[in-house]
This record gives C-alpha cells, structure tokens and sequence, in this order.
C-alpha cells in the first residue's frame, strides 16, 4: 500500500531516511516533507537535446545513448581502484571512468542501451567521463535527459538523491492550493501542485518560468498580507510641515554646503515628516558621503514643531560621536540627550528632545513618552537585530523610520527592491579620496608581508588588525590576544602596538583609541568593535584575519575605516586558512566598493531572510528568477490590499497556508 504524506510531516517519517540521514537534510534546513519539496534546484543542466560521442566536446557537459563494454580495473600509483570501460554508438566511442567504485561492474550489463551524460575532460591519453550518470534505457530519466535539476548538497546528500526523492515525494505528497481557482486565472498562475513539479522536473525551459513566476507570487503575497496586517495594527505616525527658516538657521551653523545628494535626501525625509503614513526609508551612502547631514536639519525641523527624535548608534563610541557633532551643528543643543550604559535616561521636562546613544535606548525610553517621538533614525543598521529595531516601533503614534547604512542588510535591500522600502542614495563622497586597494590573501602569503608592514610604518602609516574573537578559544580563528604576539614578534619594538575590544571599560576605549590616534606609526589590533565611529586619516592600512567570520557589511565597513586622507589605502582580506571555500565571497570585495552593490551580491548569496522575522539572512527563495520582479510584488500586494478588506481572519489563514505548504 502506498503511503501518502502531507507537507508538515517529519522527513524522517518518508520510508528510507531515518534519524542519521535526517540529520544530515538538517544541515540544508530540511526538516520536513515540505523543506524538501522547498528544496528548489540553484541551477539546471540542459540535457535536453541528446548528441552523439563524436560530437562530444572537452569540459562541456553533454547526454548520449550508447552501449557499453565490459568494464576492467586496476589500480593507480596511489592505490586508487580505477574502474573503465567503454560507451560506444554508431560515431565513435569513449572512455568512462570511476574512481574507487568496485559495485559498477555489477551494474553495467553489455550489449544494453544506457542514456549517459557527464563532462568529458582529458584524463591519461585521451578524453574521459570521470563518475557519468548513468540510467538502463531509452525512456524518461530524471538524470541524464531533459533540464537535470542541480540542487544545493551537503556533506552525504548528493543532487541525484535530491532528484530521486523530490520525485517519489511529488507523486504522494497531498498539496492543498491556498490561492482560489479565479484569482489564479486573474494573474495566469500554475496551481500550486503542477508549479512545484514543474519547478523541480520542467520539460522546457518555459515550463520553469511559469512554476517560477507562481511559487515568486506566493512569497510576494505572503509577504505582502502580513505587511497589510502589521501596517493596520501599527496606526498613523505623526506628521508635521517643515519650515525653510529652521533650513536656513541650520545652514548657517554648518562649515560645509550640501552636496545634491543630501539636498535630495533632505527634501525626501522632510516629505516624509510630513505624512501621517508610516515610512521605512533606507538612506544608502558610502562613508564620508555625510549621511547623517540631512538628520541634523530633519531633528531641528522635529524639535521646533514640538516632536522628539532619536538617533541609535551600535557603540558608545559612535553615540558620542554623533553626540558631539549634533550639539554642535544643531540650532537647540540644549535639546540633545545622550542615553547610553554608562549614561542613563534620565526623566526629562515634558519638552521634545533628540535622545542618541546605543541600545540602551531601546528600553530606556518610555514608550508613552510626551511629546511622542516622530523619527527613529537607526545608524549602521546591520549591527542591530530585527527584534531590537522592531522594539523602537512598538509606540504610538508610530515614528518613521530611517535607516543609516554604507551596506544595508540583505533583508532591507529585498524590500527596497521590491518597492516596500524606500531607498534613497548619496553618490558623492569627497573628491580627493582614492578608492581603497583590497587584496584577499591566504595565510601562508601573508607571512611574506612583514617587510612591506614595517617599510609603511617607517614613513609614518598607521595601521588597524581586525579579528572576530578576543580571546583565543578556537582553533584556526584569528583573535586580538593571539595576534598581538604574533604582530609583536613581526614588528620591531620601536613601533607601538595597542588593543581595543569590547571587555574594556568605556573610559578605557576611547583613551586606547586617542593614545592611537596621537602616535605615528603604530598598529591597533581589535575587534570589530572599530568597525563604526572612528576616523583616523593617518591610518591607511586593514588588515582582516579570518575575514570569512565576517558579513560583507562589515568587511566594507572595517574598509572605510581606511582611505579617509588623500593617501593611498590598503585593505587585506586573510582567510583562516588556504583553502578557506568562502574566498570566493571574499573576492566581491575586490571587485566591488559600492555598498549598495555588495548588499545586493550579500542578498543573491545569503537570502534576504525572514522579512517581517527575526532572522536576517536565508529563508526567502532569493533564488527564483520573479522572485525579483516588482511587476509581479506589486500585482500581489493590490491583491493582498483586497484580500485583507474582504477577510482578514482568512487572509491570516492564506499567508499561513502560503507559508507551510
């Protein structure tokens, strides 16, 4: 009897796969029936026309019918069992090859038909087929005919396992359509059980596209209910008309003019102020690109309408920082309140003020606080969780929000992209800077280094070593304590070394980072910690060990740390180890300096994660071609608006259903 299988049940309940094999689906977040039917293939390879061996070419993956001949081993220099035989059809035959494999002579069977396909590559004397897929038959195939499914594997699971499985599973799994027959034909979509398999298995290359093009619209109207629904329990934010005397009164105190980039961020963040519809603005801009400018005017135009504002920094040195430099520039510095560990709220006069400082923020104002806040600006947003930056929001009326970022988290530039998120950009930065030369190099290069670190600090460079631990506690995994030795027996005595991490009192920090500062020719070995709030022009080289521990926004942001004078500036990317398989992420900062840019390549990589969750990367299937047309997220969104109105228990139901399917 066959068993039948619905998409929430355990994957360890399928017959073949028990707790071990469970655990290793696990590692590819498959943990039911559903993960795995989720499980969509990250490439395809086109078997759909099959040739013949003579035109079988080098390194280029090809599908073929022929007979082959009675295999014959032997082994290699190195004791490897090589297995051989011959495929052959009426053009010409070739060599298939495989290694440590004594169970294929059991499976060949002469003079009988095999469809084959692999990439042939020059092995010995002539071309081969090392490890071929190969399928009993002239009849439909799931491995060597037609657009093969290549899917994302992990140690144990291999595509074709995936590929079996997946198929068994389609034909038993009962897949319920949570979308209705009339609006499936409104927009032209597959019903959901023909667009899985054909995700999986197409026929034609069309076939994909519209499986694609049905299960993008599932997560965009998912995406887009649960946005309405939140919206309508979050209410109106306030809003306020801006007046160009208090412009005027806040230009005058600047030393600097407005570039045409913040003019237009101002002109965008003031229209927001001026709605009483909630808006989550991304302002997007390099470092040095004066991103916080337009804030200055946005805070004093809050403060004279009777609002109060906050700034959030991720450090205390960034807090203090933007502390200084709003009391200075601001027409009410007596209205600027810093919130910090070491600094407390306070309980104030019922009168608007613009609070800054760190996370301590997020508990310490009163949500009901009079007057209410009408912006949170959020400053280098991807070093604040989605729980605490949701936490902010939790107020009434609710206060816009604006997010600072030279590299915005994966799940903002998705929602930027598709039109849920307004982004607004600063090209400029100052013209005399040179973009920062960034090399990635394996450990063992690296040791090469020393004379060029010491001819740099003869001439006066400063220097900063990043590593992701304080302590060393792993194996392999830079830390501040090991490579201060390390650095100290490279570097002769004459050049200071200093430490800064996170253990250190406040005090403490910032009197490591003077003494730096004040000292020619001297190395800071830290942690990420000075990833924000520190601009040091003499500083010209980043060093970055076991630089796969970090995210791309944070190795662009310890970045620009460096390159702030008009000197040539270094960034070194050093990998844990030679073979580090996450270079090939590394190598985006090579070739990339926009952040905005690395933001999108970060998204492609990782996933935008769960958009309105806590996760911030993977979840999303980033992978799927519509999952990227703002066509197709804002057709779903006119129909999550009229779903919502019509019923929003079912609309629940729906973007629930959409979600565990």
């Amino acid at each position: 009897m066959i068993s039948h299988y619905y998409p929430g049940d355990s994957i360890t309940s399928v017959k073949g796969i028990g707790p071990s094999f469970g655990e290793k689906l696990r590692h590819l977040n498959i943990s039911t029936v559903g993960d795995l039917l989720k499980h969509f293939p990250s490439r395809y390879v086109d078997f759909t026309k099959q040739i013949k061996i003579s035109d079988l070419v080098s390194n280029t993956p090809g599908s073929f019918l022929a007979e082959i001949d009675k295999p014959t081993t032997h082994f290699s220099t190195t004791h490897k069992l090589i297995t051989q035989a011959k495929a052959r059809d009426e053009t010409g035959s070739i060599t298939l090859t495989w290694f440590n494999n004594p169970y294929i002579k059991k499976i060949i069977q002469e003079k009988t038909l095999y469809n084959i396909a692999g990439k042939p590559t020059f092995f010995g004397r002539g071309l081969t087929i090392v490890s071929p897929i190969i399928e009993e038959g002239d009849s439909f195939t799931i491995n060597t005919k037609g657009l093969v499914p290549t899917y994302p594997q992990t140690e144990g699971v291999t595509s074709r396992w995936l590929r079996k499985k997946i198929h068994d599973l389609l034909h038993l799994t009962k897949l319920t359509d949570p979308i209705s027959g009339p609006l499936l034909f409104k927009n032209s979509l597959l019903p959901l059980p023909d667009a899985i398999f054909k995700l999986h298995f197409p026929a034609e290359k069309d076939e994909r596209w519209q499986a694609d093009k049905r299960l993008s619209y599932n997560e965009h109207l998912r995406i887009n209910i649960t946005n309405r629904l939140e919206q309508e329990q979050r209410g109106k934010s306030p809003a306020f008309k801006s007046l160009s005397k208090i412009d005027t009164q806040t230009s005058a105190k600047l030393p600097f003019t407005l570039t045409a980039g913040q003019v237009k961020v101002l002109t965008q963040v003031k229209k927001d102020l001026n709605c009483k519809e909630f808006t989550h603005r991304l302002i997007q801009g390099e470092t040095g690109s004066g991103k916080t400018a337009p804030l200055i005017f946005a805070a004093n135009q809050c403060l004279h309408a009777g609002y109060s504002c906050a700034i959030l920094a991720p450090t205390e040195i960034l807090a203090r920082q933007h502390y200084n430099t709003f009391s200075k520039f601001s027409i009410y510095p007596n209205k600027i309140t810093l919130v910090t560990a070491s600094l407390p709220y306070l309980s104030l006069k019922a009168e608007p003020y613009l609070f800054i400082g760190t996370h301590a923020l997020l508990n310490q104002i009163p949500t009901n606080i009079s007057p209410p806040l009408a912006f949170i600006a959020i400053d280098e947003q991807h070093k604040f969780g989605v729980t605490q930056r949701e936490a902010l929001l939790k107020r009434t009326p609710l206060p816009h929000l604006f997010n600072l970022s030279a590299t915005p988290i994966p799940r903002t530039v998705a929602l930027g992209l598709l039109g849920d998120i307004e982004i607004s950009s600063i090209k400029e930065r100052p013209s005399n800077r040179l973009t920062v030369k960034t090399f990635v190099v394996t450990p063992s290069k690296f040791k090469d280094s020393p004379k060029w670190l010491i001819s740099k600090l003869e001439s006066g460079n400063q220097i900063f070593v990043v590593c992701p631990n304080i302590l060393e506690h792993t194996q392999n995994i830079s830390s501040v304590e090991k490579q201060a030795q390390v650095y100290r027996r490279l570097i002769p005595n004459k050049f200071p070394i200093f430490t800064l991490h996170g253990k250190m009192a406040s005090d403490e920090q910032q009197d490591t980072l003077q003494r730096f500062k004040d000292t020619p020719s001297s190395l800071l070995i830290a942690t990420s910690l000075i990833e924000v709030g520190i601009d040091i022009p003499s500083a010209n080289i980043m060093i970055i060990h076991s630089a796969e521990r970090f995210g791309l926004a944070a190795l662009h942001q310890l970045r620009g740390r460096v390159g702030r004078g008009e000197e040539q500036a270094y960034c070194f990317l050093v990998p844990s180890s030679d073979d580090e398989i996450e270079t090939e992420r590394l190598q985006l900062l090579q070739k990339y300096h926009d952040g905005l840019v690395l933001a999108q390549k970060d998204l492609r990589l990782r996933g935008a994660g769960e958009i309105y969750g806590e996760k911030q990367h993977g979840g999303l299937q980033t992978r799927l071609k519509y999952f990227w047309s703002k066509k197709l997220f804002l057709l779903a969104k006119a129909d999550s608006k009229k779903i919502v109105e019509k019923d929003k228990s079912r609309a629940l139901q729906i973007a629930s259903k959409l979600n565990t399917w």
